[in-house]
């Protein structure tokens, strides 16, 4: 099935499944906030009995759970709104028609900056359409986001506990190996959130990306990034995806 991916006929089905792709995020969406919000009570006495008993991984893991259902119930009930809102303008596009800016009869001043600011009632129910899609797909990107901070600060604890802290192994073991590991996963941490926030400059520049590659190499493991990397490329390929 992955070598379909070029043949007409896939590219066809994946047309058809975008055109009718609304229905099943809003099913995903109703579903999902429904369960979440009945978890979220259950997880919030689970961190705080883990914080009470002073067990550190239990803490990680309800507090990541956590910050997941709280960004997946904001992102989706935002989902939720907007795509009642695109539902609404489809239908009223249905009774209506495009809008009529010389029919309300304002001033021209007014028509004028209605027409180029406002525009035609079909990019309004477009651009509804864009987000809503965006926005259902940011919601679960958000969360391996969380993940990936989490599994970084995992990897910097690991290391102090396991070697630095060691009393079992060498000392230059420890020591050497672990803060010449501790100072590439901190500087690593670093340049991978450089390149986040910059859209990926040091990608960009041939002699930086050659001295970056092989942390972002490593850093694709950690944070486990090769399962959400089309994702994140897709987003940035278009003036759209740069805007959010």
């Amino acid at each position: 099935m992955s070598q379909d991916y070029t043949k007409p006929e896939f590219k066809e089905l994946l047309k058809r499944l975008q055109e009718e792709s609304w229905q099943l995020e809003l099913l995903i969406s109703g579903f999902a906030i429904f369960g979440l919000i009945s978890a979220f009570p259950t997880i919030e006495l689970a961190v705080d009995d883990a914080q009470n008993s002073q067990q550190l991984y239990k803490l990680i893991i309800y507090s990541i759970a956590w910050a997941s259902c709280a960004i997946l119930i904001f992102n989706l009930l935002l989902h939720v709104l907007l795509r009642g809102l695109w539902i609404g303008a489809l239908g009223l596009r249905y009774v209506s028609g495009d809008i009529d800016y010389d029919s309300l009869k304002y001033s021209p001043k007014f028509t004028k900056y209605l027409k180029k600011r406002v525009g035609s009632f079909d990019k309004y129910i477009a651009t509804l359409e864009d987000y809503c899609s965006v926005i259902f797909a940011i919601s679960f990107l958000l969360i391996f986001y969380v993940l990936a901070i989490t599994f970084t600060i995992l990897a910097i604890a690991l290391i102090v506990t396991q070697l630095l802290d060691s009393d079992s192994l060498p000392t230059w073991l420890s020591k050497g190996v672990g803060i010449a590991l501790i100072l590439f996963v901190v500087f690593g941490m670093f340049f991978t959130l450089i390149d986040f926030i910059t859209l990926g400059f040091l990608k960009k520049k041939k002699w930086i990306s050659k001295i970056y590659f092989p942390i972002y190499w490593v850093f694709s493991f950690i944070t486990l990034s090769f399962l959400y990397r089309p994702l994140v490329y897709n987003f940035l390929d278009n003036k759209f995806g740069k805007r959010l």
